[in-house]
C-alpha cells in the first residue's frame, strides 16, 4: 500500500499522517468487534492520528454503552505494537479545574492510560492531546475566571498528557481568535470544508485564522471536511444537479496548506480506504477551490431556504388535511435547484400531480411550524409549490 503523505504537526515536533482517523462513529456500529476493525484498518494503513473524545457515546437498545474512547483502547491493545507513537486526541468539558480534572481523568481511565509520563495504551507508545471541547464565549470566559488554562498547562508538564488544544465551530471567531493568542495551546481543531470555507479566507475582522494558528506553531485538526452529517445527507438531494463528491471534498481540504491533518470521520472501512485513495491524488490548484467554493455556495444558499427532507416533524405531527408535505416540498427544493442549476421542470411538474392532496388543500392552519427544525414557513413553501407545478 502506498504510504499516506505526511505533514508537520505544529511546533510539536511529530510528523502526521494527512489523513487522520475521527473515531466518533464507530460507536454507532453494531458490534464492537466491526468498531475495533476500523480503528485496526487505520493502523493498518499507516495512519498515526485518532481522534475521539469522552462524550462519543451511544447507548444501544438493550443498555450496553459503545464508548469510543474504549473502543479505541481496546483496537490500541489489540494491535500489534507500531514503531512509532500514535497520536490520541480526546476531549471534555472541564472549564474549571475541578472539572478540567475528573473529565481528563475519566479519559486517561477509558483510554487505559494509568502512567504519568511516557504514556502508553497497552504496549502502543502514544502522544496525547487533550482538547477544551466546543470553545464557546461563555466557556472562554470561565476559563478565564476560574484559572483553569494555567491549571491545564501545569497537568501537561506534569505528564498527564503531551499537548493542549482546543475545538470550536463556526460563529466563535472571536473567541478563537483570543484562544490562538494566549500561546496556551499547542493544536486545535475546526471545522473546515468546501461548503464552509471561511476560517481559512480572509474575515474583515479576524483576518485569516487558519494562517493566524499556523504562524502561532500550532497543528490544525480538520474536522467536519464533508460538511458535516446533515450536508452529507443533503448531497443525496443536491447530486443530480451539481454533484461535489466526497473525494472532492477531501481533496479540497488537503489542498489547503495550513492544515496539519484531515479527521475523515469514518464508519466503515470502506470510507476510510477511499479517503485514503483520495490523498494520493493530485492537489486542487487554488482557482478551482474557489469555483467549488462558488458553486458549493449557490447549493447551499438554496438548500438553507428549503425542506430538507430530514422527516424528524413527522415524527410528532401529522398534518389535520392529511397533506404529505415533505415529498411536496422536496419537489419545490428540486424546483429551486433546477432554476440555479438549468434544467427542465416537467418531470417535477408530473411527479406533483400524483399527489392526491396537494399544496392548494393546505389550509395554512400553521401547525406544523412548530416541528420544524429550521422554522421554515410550511404552509408558504406549499402555496409555492402550486403556484410553480400545479397545472
Amino acid at each position: 500500500m502506498k504510504p499516506i503523505k505526511r505533514r508537520k504537526f505544529g511546533n510539536t515536533g511529530l510528523e502526521v499522517t494527512e489523513v487522520s482517523l475521527g473515531a466518533m462513529n464507530i460507536r454507532l456500529l453494531d458490534s464492537e468487534e466491526e468498531a475495533k476493525k476500523v480503528v485496526h484498518a487505520s493502523l493498518d494503513a499507516g495512519i498515526n492520528l485518532i481522534d475521539t473524545a469522552r462524550v462519543y457515546v451511544h447507548e444501544k437498545e438493550d443498555g450496553r454503552l459503545f464508548e469510543s474512547e474504549v473502543l479505541v483502547k481496546e483496537a490500541l491493545c489489540e494491535h500489534e505494537k507500531v514503531d512509532e507513537p500514535i497520536i490520541v486526541v480526546t476531549k471534555g468539558h472541564g472549564y474549571n479545574p475541578k472539572a478540567f480534572d475528573e473529565d481528563l481523568n475519566l479519559s486517561r481511565e477509558k483510554l487505559g492510560i494509568t502512567q504519568l509520563g511516557g504514556l502508553k495504551i497497552g504496549e502502543q507508545d502514544i502522544k496525547l492531546v487533550y482538547f477544551f471541547h466546543g470553545l464557546t464565549r461563555e466557556r472562554f470566559d470561565e476559563m478565564k475566571q476560574t484559572g483553569v488554562m494555567d491549571h491545564a498547562l501545569k497537568l501537561r508538564d506534569e505528564g498527564y498528557f503531551h499537548y493542549l488544544g482546543f475545538s470550536s465551530h463556526n460563529g466563535h471567531e472571536e473567541v478563537i481568535c483570543e484562544a490562538i493568542d494566549t500561546d496556551n495551546f499547542q493544536v486545535t481543531e475546526l471545522p473546515y470544508n468546501v461548503f464552509a470555507a471561511g476560517f481559512s479566507r480572509e474575515l474583515e475582522t479576524y483576518g485569516n485564522i487558519f494562517k493566524r494558528a499556523y504562524d502561532k506553531g500550532m497543528a490544525i485538526i480538520n474536522m467536519k471536511a464533508f460538511g458535516g452529517s446533515s450536508m452529507i445527507k443533503n448531497s443525496v438531494i443536491f447530486k443530480d444537479y451539481y454533484e461535489i463528491t466526497p473525494t472532492d471534498r477531501l481533496r479540497f481540504c488537503l489542498s489547503n496548506e495550513y492544515i496539519a491533518t484531515v479527521d475523515a470521520g469514518c464508519k466503515y472501512i470502506e470510507e476510510l480506504e477511499t479517503d485514503i485513495a483520495a490523498s494520493h491524488m493530485e492537489r486542487i490548484p487554488e482557482d478551482e477551490c474557489l469555483e467549488l467554493e462558488k458553486n458549493a455556495k449557490r447549493v447551499t444558499g438554496i438548500l438553507n431556504k428549503e425542506c430538507r427532507e430530514c422527516t424528524h416533524c413527522l415524527e410528532k405531527f401529522e398534518c389535520p388535511e392529511g397533506l404529505n408535505f415533505p415529498d411536496i416540498l422536496a419537489l419545490h427544493t428540486r424546483y429551486e435547484l433546477l432554476k440555479e442549476f438549468g434544467g427542465d421542470i416537467e418531470e417535477l411538474v408530473g411527479a406533483y400531480s400524483l399527489f392526491e392532496k396537494d399544496g392548494g388543500d393546505c389550509i395554512a392552519c400553521e401547525n406544523c411550524l412548530s416541528w420544524c427544525e429550521y422554522q421554515l414557513n410550511i404552509p408558504e413553501l406549499l402555496e409555492d409549490t402550486h403556484a410553480i407545478l400545479g397545472r
